[in-house]
């Protein structure tokens, strides 16, 4: 008979026997403590999915807090309410690296009847062992192939739920490789009404400030569906009842006293800390002799056990651990059953784990050094897995066979879709390949093709630096071979990836020369096609003057016919898209048009969804280009539908267009529209703040201030792009303006030009917006500072002026036929070109009616505009004498800023039609009443000055709420949208000195 099935005795305070405490295992028969409230949330929680809507629970909480017990209740009765319960567990990433591991344990528990649901998406049998034979996929489109993965994932739980509500339970979410955190994100962005509740489990204190975790969980934090549960220490009662109960209220009270202080109230701390007690040796002070006290207890046999485990993974399979201990049969069982009966380990269907992670975790810190090399070089003849054999045979230094390993789990990685885990292995190669001789014997690939595959695996997901880093050191090795092609593909390759915007171009420009030299006297191949497609678009990183538009389409064209010549349709494709621009460039819109389209569908019917995407997005572009909006928007939609529909949802195509959505429906007045094109969850936050900068835009616009002020919190903190922080400034300096604020606006605007100034491309279109929006604020001071007589503040005004137009003529396009087809012809840039002119002149006091007519005539698919342009063009009449006129251009300009929504327009336009006492069509009439209080009137001086209502109110001594009043009062009498108006009114009337 086993020790713990002997009675305890309590002899004065002190256990005797043969034993230190039995303490149960959690979830073995002692009920819950302390943890009443949260599982009625997670209850809540269930029954609001089993009613039809989905949601997401982040259970969190230190190591040891009760996360898995409190998991355990809530599988225990989401089963007996009858719902589909699939729990799995994340490993710790040194441990085997294997990808989707939680997913695939989950899933592996499905019912034969589950199975056969499954079986209907052969994809899964990635992660579920034992279905039929996976499809074949063409590998080397991992984003495509992983995508498919997850739809399968996420279709097969909307099955499952259909039938019954689903919890699918993931524990230990801070050790999850990088393909199960986008999985997880994929999951649970995409839940709505199904009947799925996903609850995870993560330690927070291994949340250092560069955990992979953090992204995925700053990601979830902004979905409505997802809800945090933290679990917090017991408080001291709590304790004392959870020890008392753990131990069948044997020990003295001041024991249970004692032992609770020192548990900090960590449930795992008081079990390990009761089991311990009662040997008259005290309780160990550090934590690791505190986990491992119990493990000392044990017979040498079954600590050589126990061992052995720890260095094995999570779960270890009897006849692993029966090769790498080398015991006898019966030894071994022997072993294993006292360890089990002692709560060290845990029995699972044909193996072992160790009750708790951190207990493994301290065995294994105190294995001596060549004990653990000596453990896992077992394990490495005995694993079947690659990732796991290149972790073992790494950690007993068996460099060769991990190189190797590490090769083979890369390439399995590739296969499962995970291009995190494949860039972890491959980078666990290279580090390995000048530590093993003859590496590219050993491993069957060369260096240069593993830094290949390292870029393309970084750009996958999304670490675009280390891609280029990469690929830089991918041409520094293929130079050292004898192979033009190879150090022409490579330079192609670091070239690609360096295509973006806030990358410096000459680099770019100098590979594609580089490149070229090399391939140009050889005969047609697929790199020499591919290296011809991408000189053509010089266009991308060089717009000079001296770009010669004749010769990169011969490289279009030349490029075509190689792609034919060797079968890469791909490639001939991607030159029939680089045509359709030079179409457009030379005035050829039509057949720009036509060429994309006729691009697009060839793209699509060989299965290239990259060039298709890129066909569409450039026929949007000529499309807007020409003044079609209407078209742009519905071929923009469609790309968006489209990319859905083929699995890239978020791939940077559909983003671009639905950023150009957003904008493309500002111009046109659809501001609904605008808004709910940037009201996207579940995405990853550069996109997320991509789409959502423009909107500030609407909502400065429409007076939003409060909600846009909340977005600039958000994208400040999430973004650092600099073409998105160009765009927040500038939606930032409107709502600033519309507040009364034209000096913040100024500084605003000056603050989107130097991030406008990062970019390696000319932004022609947001950099005359910027000036646009500058030269109001500014007119607005020069204005103001032109009543008062301050010539200083006009000059300082005008010279900063003149320096914004000069830094949005760094961003013209620089090449002559750019500068003609977008300065001549884009709707944008004529429109605001108009109004800058207009509000140049403001600014220097000489703007006329002509200049604000012209500005409206260019704004024919902005109404926005328009109403801003005959907004001022009456307020230059009413002041000329031309109040018939201006009367027109009043009415004109109140409907449509009603209309669309423009509340700060509306109200100021307003305004001024009182001061004209111009009548506006469903708005009652008002006699002005302009005779000020005299402390409205000594209100509106301090204002003057740029008092704010706190500085009014001290010089005044009134309270800042009653400046604020009196302000408001003031402005309600003159007609005034804003300070900075009620002000200049004032002056207008004579009412300041």
């Amino acid at each position: 008979m086993v020790a713990e099935e002997q009675p305890l005795k309590v002899v004065g305070g002190m256990t005797h026997g043969v034993r230190p405490c039995a303490v149960p295992r959690t979830g073995s028969g002692v009920e819950l403590v302390g943890r009443r409230a949260e599982l009625t949330r997670l209850k809540a929680a269930l029954s609001v999915v089993s009613a039809g809507r989905a949601g997401t629970v982040l259970l969190s909480g230190d190591a040891g807090v009760g996360k898995s017990r409190l998991l355990t209740e809530l599988v225990q009765h989401a089963r007996s309410v009858g719902t589909i319960s699939l729990t799995g567990r994340c490993l710790d990433v040194d441990a085997a690296g294997l990808p989707y591991l939680p997913f695939v344990e989950a899933l592996g528990q499905l019912t034969s009847a589950q199975r056969a649901l499954a079986g209907q998406r052969p994809v899964l049998a990635r992660l579920v062992p034992g279905l039929a034979a996976v499809e074949r996929l063409d590998e080397n489109d991992s984003a495509m192939a992983q995508l498919r993965l997850f739809d399968s994932v996420v279709g097969l739980l909307t099955d499952l739920a259909a039938e019954a509500p689903v919890l699918l339970a993931i524990e230990d979410l801070h050790w999850a490789d990088a393909s199960t955190r986008d999985l997880v994100l994929f999951l649970v962005s995409r839940l709505d009404s199904q009947r799925i509740q996903v609850v995870c489990t993560l330690r927070t204190e291994d949340l250092h400030r560069r955990h992979p975790l953090r992204p995925l969980l700053g990601e979830l934090s902004r979905l409505s569906t997802v809800e945090t549960i933290e679990l917090a220490p017991f408080d001291l009662a709590h304790s004392v009842e959870f020890i008392s109960a753990l131990t069948d209220n044997v020990l003295p009270a001041d024991t249970v006293h004692k032992i609770a202080n020192r548990s900090e109230g960590n449930p795992f701390f008081c079990e390990e800390l009761a089991a311990a007690y009662g040997d008259g040796d005290g309780v160990p002070s550090g934590l690791a002799e505190l986990l491992l006290s119990r493990v000392e207890r044990l017979s040498p046999a079954a600590r050589r056990v126990v061992r052995a485990i720890s260095v094995g993974s999570r779960k270890v399979t009897h006849s692993s651990l029966h090769a790498v201990c080398e015991m006898a049969d019966d030894a071994l069982e022997e072993a294993l059953r006292e360890a089990v009966q002692h709560n060290v380990l845990v029995a699972f269907k044909g193996g072992y784990t160790f009750r708790h992670a951190l207990l493994r975790e301290a065995v294994y810190g105190d294995l001596l050094p060549g004990e653990r090399v000596r453990l896992h070089a077992g394990y490495a003849n005995v694993v079947t897995s690659p990732a796991s054999l290149a972790y073992h045979s790494l950690r007993c230094h068996d460099l060769p066979r991990a190189l190797a390993a590490s090769v083979t789990a890369a390439h399995h990685a590739a296969k499962m879709y995970a291009p995190g885990e494949k860039l972890r292995l491959v980078e666990q190669a290279l580090e390995l390949w000048t530590a093993v001789p003859d590496p590219a014997e050993v491993s069957g690939t060369t260096e240069v093709s593993l830094l290949r595959i390292a870029s393309t695996a970084a750009s996958a997901i999304g670490e675009v630096d280390r891609s280029i880093e990469f690929a830089r050191s991918a041409v520094a090795k293929a130079d050292e071979t004898d192979d033009p092609e190879l150090s022409a593909i490579t330079r192609h390759q670091l070239a690609t990836a360096l295509f973006v915007p806030e990358k410096v171009s000459a680099e770019i420009e100098k590979l594609v020369n580089q490149a070229w030299d090399l391939v140009r006297d050889r005969p047609p191949t697929m790199a020499r096609a591919k290296i011809l497609a991408l000189r053509a678009r010089e266009w991308v990183w060089a717009w000079d003057d001296d770009l010669d538009i004749d010769e990169l389409r011969a490289y279009a064209q030349e490029a075509i016919e190689n792609a034919r010549t060797v079968g890469a349709d791909s490639v001939e494709v991607d030159g029939l898209v680089t045509l359709a621009v030079f179409a457009e460039w030379t005035g050829h819109t039509e057949e720009a048009i036509q060429v994309g389209r006729t691009a697009a569908e060839r793209a699509m019917s060989i299965g290239a969804f990259g060039v298709e995407l890129r066909a569409h997005k450039n026929t949007a572009i000529t499309l807007a280009t020409a003044g079609r909006l209407d078209e742009a928007i519905k071929l923009s939609e469609f790309i968006c539908v489209r990319a859905a529909e083929i699995g890239l949802p978020w791939g940077p195509t559909s983003v671009d267009a639905r950023f150009g959505l957003v904008y493309f429906r500002y111009y046109t007045g659809d501001w609904a529209g605008s808004l709910a094109a940037s009201a996207v969850s579940g995405v990853p936050t550069s996109v997320w703040a991509k789409v959502t900068a423009p909107s500030l835009l609407v909502l400065a616009a429409q007076g939003e201030h409060a909600r846009l002020d909340h977005l600039v919190t958000e994208l400040e903190r999430h973004t650092d792009d600099p073409l998105t922080t160009a765009i927040t400034h500038m939606g930032q300096a409107e709502s600033a303006l519309w507040r009364g604020h034209p000096h913040q606006a100024v500084d605003h605007i000056e603050a989107s030009f130097d991030d406008l100034a990062k970019l390696a491309r000319p932004a022609a279109v947001d950099a005359v917006l910027a000036a646009c929006i500058g030269i109001w604020a500014l007119a607005d001071i020069a204005t103001q500072a032109r009543r008062k007589g301050d010539t200083a503040a006009c000059a300082q005004a005008l010279a900063r002026g003149q320096a914004l137009v000069d830094r949005m003529a760094s961003h013209r396009p620089r090449h002559w036929i750019a500068r003609k087809l977008y300065e001549d012809n884009h709707p944008g840039i004529v429109m605001f070109g108009h109004q800058l002119a207009a509000e140049m002149h403001r600014l220097q006091g000489t703007d006329t009616a002509d200049h604000w007519q012209q500005s409206v005539r260019s704004a024919t698919d902005f109404p926005y505009g328009e109403a801003y342009a005959r907004w001022r063009w009456a307020t230059v009449l009413l002041a000329t004498g031309g109040r018939e006129e201006a009367a027109q251009q009043v009415v004109t300009a109140h409907e449509i800023a009603s209309r669309l929504g423009a509340t700060p327009l509306r109200d100021a336009v307003a305004a001024l039609a009182r001061r004209g006492r111009i009548p506006l069509p469903g708005v009652a009439e008002e006699p002005p009443d302009t005779e000020l209080t005299p402390r409205e009137l000594a209100v509106v001086e301090l204002a003057a000055t740029g008092m704010t209502n706190r500085e009014i109110g001290t010089q005044l001594y009134i309270s800042q709420k009653t400046a604020s009043v009196h302000l408001s009062r003031a402005m309600a009498k003159l007609g005034a949208a804003n300070r900075a108006e009620v002000v200049s009114i004032a002056h207008d009337l004579g009412l300041l000195s």
